[in-house]
C-alpha cells in the first residue's frame, strides 16, 4: 500500500511538473503557442520523461517488455503526452489566436517519435545496466544531442535531424518550417533502428549473453545511426553538395561551386567578384594570406534550405573556410560572408570567431568591413535609425546576448556602425584585438557604457530627422519573437501563393484572408487585395485597405499598402482617391524606388489616360515590357531607364549605345540612372562601357553619404577594367 501510494505521489510530481513547465512556456516569445518552437522543447523534455520513467520502472521490476509497458502504464502516457498537447492547444485558441492545425502536425511528428524513442532507449540502458539504467540513459541522451553538433562543427550542413528533438532548421530566420515526408522518414528510421536493437538484444538477454556484447550493441545502434544519416539524406557531406553544384570556378583564393540555374555569363563576374572583396576585406583587415575559400552559390532558398539549412540567411562557417550563398543575392552578401571568414586569422574559440561567441562582434566586425546598407555607409544608415527613434542599448547587443531580441538591421548596423566609430578612434588593430579580447576596458581604456555614450553622441545629427520615412522603411519590421504565429503563417502563404500562381485567385484570397485573420501580416493583406484585384473586386480591395492600413501606421510596410491602395483606387474607377494615395507616397519620399513607381504611373496617366494606367496596372509581362519602352521613347523620362535594364536584352543594347551618344549625368536622377547603366554593364563584361557611365555617377561637390555607392562601383568597375584580364579563372563541370 505505501508502494502505490509512493507511485502515485510520483505520478503527481511528474504530471505537476510538466504543466507547470508548459504553463511557464506559453508565457514566452515563440513558445507562447502550440508551434514549432513550443513542440521542439517539449520534444526534449518528453525524450526525457520516457526515458527516466521507464529506467525508474525497471529498477524495481523485472518487466522488460517493450509493449506490456504500455499497456501497463498507459494511463501515465496517456497523462504526459495530453498536459503539453492542451495547454499549448488552449494558449493557442485564447491567448495567440493561431490556429492549431500545423503545431498539431509537428506534436504529432516530432514529439511523440521523441517520446516513444526515449522509452526504447530506456529500456535498452536497463539491458546494459539495471542499477545505473539511468545514468546510462542521460549519457546516451547527451551524446545523441551531441552528435548534432558534432555534424554543425564537421559537416557542411547547419540544420539537424536528431533523434531527440526530430528537427531544427539552422537558424531563426527560416520561418516557413513544416512537417514533411523527410521528417516523417526519418523519425519511423529511428524508430525501426532502434526499436529492433531493442528485440535482438534482448534475445541477448535471455541468451544470457555477457554485458560487454549488449553494450557493444547499444554502441552500434547509435554508431549506425550517424553513418547512416548522410546516405539518407539526413545530413550533408561535401560530397554531396558537390553531387548538386556541379560546376566549379577556381581561382588564386576560392573554389566556388555553383547550382545548374546559374548563367554561363555570369562565371566571369562571380569569380572576378569574390577575389575583388578578398582583396578588399584582406586590405582592411591586414591579412596577408589566408587558406583557400570555398564558396558554395545555390540555386535557390529551397535548395540552400534543402542541403544546407538556413534558406533565408547567407552563412559563413570561418572554422572550415566556407561561405554558402543564394544565387539571387550573393553581391549583396558577399563581401560581408567573406569578411567572418578572413576574420579567422585571428579569431578564437574552436569556431574561430569572437571571444565568447559575441554575436554583435561576429557581426559588427563583418557590417565594419562590408561598411554597406542599400548603397549606403553603415554610419549613414546608424544616424538614420538613431534620429528618427530607432535605437538600440550598445550594453543589450555586446554585454547581454540580446542581439536577436532586436530588429535585425538594427542589431547589425548598430554593431557594425560601433566598431566603425572604434576603428577611427582607436585604429583598426584595436578593434581586430577587441575581436578576440572583449574585454573593453582593457583594449579600449574604457568601459562599454562610457564608449557607447560618446557613440551615441556622434550618432546624434538633426539634418536626419526629416528622413522619418526612409528610416520607417528600413527599421519598422518586426523580430520573429514579436509576430504572430510565423512559421504557420509563413507555410500557409507559399500555398497561397502556388494557388494564386496557378490562377485560382479565389482559393488564393480566401487563404491569404484567413492568414490575415491569424496573423495581422502585411503580406497576406497585400496578398488577398492582389487575389481580389485578379478577380476585378476592385471596389473590395478598396474597402479592405482602406479599413486595415491604419493598422500599419508605424510599419515598412505601409508604402507598399499605400501604393496597392492607389493602384486599386485606379482600378475602381476612383481616381481622386487614387491620385490622394499616389501623391501621399510622393511626399513621404520613403525610398527612390517608390518615388520612381509614382511618377511612372502618373506619367503614363498624363500621356494614355486614366484607361492607360488601368492597363498597365493589369496587363502581363510582356504588355508592360513594351508600354515601357514606348512610354520612354515618346518622353525620354530619364527615370525610366532602370526599369528597362532586366528586359528585352537587344531593346536595352540598342538603348546604351544611344545614351553613349547623347547621356549626360547633370543631377541626382540622370547620375542614379548612370549608376545603374554602369552596374548593368559590368554584368555584361563590357568594362569599358560601364567605366564611361561609372565616371560619369560621380558627383563630387556632393556629402560623402550620397555619392557613396557611385563612388563604390566605380572602384569596382575600376578593379575589373585593370585586372579582370590577369586573374586567373578556371571553369570546371562534373557530372
Amino acid at each position: 500500500m505505501l508502494s502505490s501510494l509512493n507511485i502515485r505521489v510520483k505520478r503527481g510530481i511528474l504530471f505537476a511538473s510538466l504543466i507547470l513547465i508548459n504553463l511557464f512556456l506559453i508565457t514566452l516569445p515563440l513558445t507562447n503557442s502550440l508551434g514549432y518552437e513550443f513542440v521542439l522543447v517539449n520534444s526534449i523534455i518528453l525524450f526525457f520523461v520516457g526515458g527516466i520513467t521507464v529506467c525508474s520502472k525497471l529498477k524495481t521490476e523485472s518487466q522488460r517488455n517493450f509493449f506490456s509497458y504500455f499497456s501497463s502504464e498507459y494511463k501515465t502516457v496517456l497523462a504526459v503526452v495530453l498536459i503539453p498537447l492542451i495547454v499549448g492547444s488552449f494558449s493557442s485558441l485564447f491567448n495567440s489566436r493561431c490556429p492549431i492545425k500545423d503545431g498539431l502536425a509537428f506534436y504529432i511528428a516530432i514529439a511523440l517519435p521523441s517520446y516513444a524513442l526515449g522509452i526504447i532507449i530506456g529500456f535498452l540502458s536497463s539491458l546494459v545496466s539495471k542499477k545505473y539504467n539511468r545514468l546510462t540513459f542521460v549519457s546516451v541522451a547527451a551524446f545523441l544531442m551531441l552528435t548534432s553538433l558534432i555534424e554543425f562543427y564537421f559537416y557542411s550542413q547547419v540544420y539537424f535531424y536528431n533523434p531527440v528533438f526530430g528537427f531544427f532548421p539552422g537558424t531563426i530566420y527560416d520561418e516557413d518550417i513544416a512537417v514533411n515526408m523527410k521528417l516523417i522518414l526519418f523519425q519511423l528510421f529511428n524508430l525501426i533502428l532502434y526499436g529492433l536493437g531493442l528485440l535482438l538484444l534482448r534475445k541477448k538477454i535471455y541468451l544470457k549473453m555477457k554485458k560487454v556484447v549488449i553494450v557493444f550493441g547499444l554502441l552500434i545502434l547509435i554508431a549506425l545511426s550517424f553513418v547512416l544519416k548522410p546516405l539518407l539524406g539526413f545530413a550533408t557531406t561535401d560530397s554531396r553538395l558537390h553531387d548538386e553544384l556541379q560546376t566549379k570556378i577556381s581561382t588564386d583564393h576560392f573554389e566556388i561551386f555553383l547550382g545548374d540555374s546559374v548563367k554561363n555569363s555570369d562565371y566571369e563576374f562571380i569569380g572576378l567578384l569574390h577575389e575583388y572583396y578578398y582583396e578588399q576585406v584582406t586590405n582592411r583587415l591586414d591579412v596577408t594570406e589566408t587558406p583557400k575559400i570555398v564558396s558554395y552559390i545555390f540555386n535557390d532558398r529551397q535548395q540552400k534550405r534543402e542541403l544546407f539549412g538556413a534558406g533565408n540567411a547567407d552563412v559563413s562557417k570561418p572554422w572550415m573556410n566556407k561561405i554558402f550563398l543564394n544565387y539571387a543575392n550573393y553581391r549583396q552578401t558577399l563581401k560581408h560572408e567573406i569578411t567572418h571568414t578572413v576574420a579567422a586569422k585571428f579569431g578564437v574559440t574552436p569556431f574561430k570567431v569572437a571571444g565568447n561567441l559575441n554575436i554583435a562582434m561576429i557581426e559588427g566586425l563583418a557590417m565594419w568591413i562590408e561598411n554597406e546598407f542599400d548603397n549606403y555607409p553603415v554610419q549613414y544608415a546608424a544616424k538614420l535609425a538613431y534620429n528618427n527613434g530607432y535605437k538600440v542599448q550598445l550594453e543589450n547587443l555586446f554585454d547581454s546576448g540580446k542581439f536577436f531580441t532586436s530588429y535585425s538591421s538594427l542589431a547589425y548596423i548598430y554593431s557594425g556602425a560601433f566598431l566603425e566609430f572604434l576603428a577611427e578612434r582607436y585604429g583598426a588593430k584595436k578593434v581586430i584585438q577587441l575581436y578576440g579580447d572583449l574585454d573593453f576596458e582593457n583594449v579600449m581604456g574604457e568601459n562599454l557604457n562610457s564608449l557607447s555614450k560618446q557613440f551615441e553622441v556622434q550618432l546624434a545629427d538633426s539634418a536626419f530627422k526629416n528622413r522619418s520615412h526612409q528610416a520607417q522603411l528600413y527599421f519598422g519590421g518586426q523580430t520573429i519573437f514579436k509576430k504572430f504565429c510565423p512559421r504557420m503563417a509563413s507555410n500557409d502563404m507559399k500555398e497561397a501563393k502556388d494557388d494564386y500562381v496557378k490562377k485560382d485567385f479565389a482559393i488564393a484570397a480566401e487563404k491569404y484572408l484567413s492568414i490575415y485573420e491569424y496573423s495581422s501580416s502585411a503580406n497576406s493583406l497585400i496578398g488577398y487585395s492582389s487575389s481580389l484585384i485578379k478577380q476585378k473586386k476592385y471596389k473590395t480591395s478598396c474597402s479592405v485597405l482602406e479599413k486595415e492600413i491604419k493598422n500599419f501606421r508605424s510599419s515598412q510596410s505601409l508604402y507598399n499598402l499605400e501604393l496597392q491602395l492607389a493602384d486599386s483606387y485606379m482600378l475602381s474607377g476612383d481616381s481622386l482617391n487614387a491620385q490622394k494615395y499616389y501623391s501621399l507616397v510622393e511626399e513621404q519620399k520613403p525610398h527612390q524606388n517608390y518615388s520612381n513607381r509614382v511618377k511612372l504611373i502618373k506619367l503614363i496617366w498624363k500621356t494614355n489616360g486614366s484607361s492607360g494606367v488601368k492597363s498597365f496596372l493589369i496587363e502581363n509581362e510582356t504588355g508592360r515590357a513594351n508600354r515601357l519602352f514606348n512610354t520612354y521613347y515618346s518622353s525620354k523620362a530619364i527615370f525610366i531607364i532602370p526599369y528597362l535594364l532586366g528586359l528585352d536584352s537587344a531593346k536595352v543594347d540598342f538603348l546604351i549605345t544611344n545614351l553613349k551618344k547623347n547621356f549626360k549625368a547633370t543631377d541626382d536622377e540622370t547620375r542614379v540612372v548612370a549608376l545603374e547603366v554602369a552596374q548593368y554593364l559590368l554584368l555584361k563584361k563590357n568594362y569599358s562601357g560601364a567605366k564611361h557611365f561609372a565616371v560619369m555617377a560621380i558627383d563630387n561637390s556632393a556629402a560623402d553619404w550620397k555619392k557613396f555607392s557611385a563612388v563604390e562601383n566605380l572602384r569596382l568597375v575600376n578593379w575589373f577594367v585593370n585586372f579582370a584580364g590577369e586573374t586567373k579563372l578556371k571553369v570546371e563541370h562534373f557530372k
